[in-house]
């Protein structure tokens, strides 16, 4: 652990050590992905710093930004609960992709908060560069908003008889009877229905629809 602290940070141990699976298993230790989690700390630092210039601005954040914030607020506040820090790990990495470029200070000073149980130097470095005289660890965790989580369309597998065929684009408010029609009208619903007819229409909301077809 010293000589991993020397290279790349206690954070980064931290981190690691979390990131290997869930806290109640057994892992073997191994250091390979080591190299991973600093990267994502390095990319974390960048969103607040490039170089000497700090970048953080009080723009407003756009929808999908807030999106991607509030699905890692609701994951984190569930996997915390579980002690599943893996797992919340693993969304971080995906919410900083989805953030990329993000340099938002209404977007980065929940992040910080969110981070700060994980990596608590670094949290409380840039919770400091954002211009709090206080501790991190005083802060509020952030507020989930399921409205703000929530997508704004769904991708719906389109099964023919129990076989999935294709996928179509529907918004997450559509009614069923929208979906269906959708369905119904799509050009390549007449190729697998073929010579037979469609019986009904089966949608289970934001999940699938199934087109049982009858001779």
């Amino acid at each position: 652990p010293d000589k991993i602290c020397d290279t790349y940070g206690a954070d980064t141990l931290r981190l690691y050590e979390m990131f290997l699976g869930p806290i109640e298993q057994a892992k073997p230790w191994d250091t390979k992905g080591i190299d991973g989690v600093n990267r994502f700390l390095k990319k974390f630092w960048r969103m607040f710093w490039d170089r000497d210039s700090f970048l953080v601005t009080d723009e407003e954040p756009t929808r999908d930004e807030l999106k991607a914030l509030h699905k890692l607020i609701g994951k984190e506040q569930e996997d915390i609960e579980n002690f599943s820090y893996n797992t919340t790990i693993s969304a971080f990495m995906i919410a900083l992709g989805d953030l990329q470029g993000c340099s938002k200070r209404a977007i980065l000073e929940p992040l910080t908060i969110l981070l700060s149980p994980f990596a608590p130097h670094i949290a409380e470095e840039l919770w400091h560069n954002l211009g709090h005289s206080d501790s991190v660890v005083y802060a509020s965790f952030p507020e989930y908003r399921e409205d703000l989580a929530a997508d704004d369309s769904v991708k719906y597998p389109v099964s023919f008889n129990g076989k999935t065929r294709f996928f179509i684009d529907a918004s997450a408010g559509a009614s069923p009877a929208q979906v269906e029609e959708m369905v119904r009208s799509h050009e390549k619903t007449p190729q697998y229905v073929g010579d037979m007819q469609i019986a009904k229409v089966i949608v289970v909301s934001g999940r699938i629809v199934n087109v049982v077809l009858k001779k």
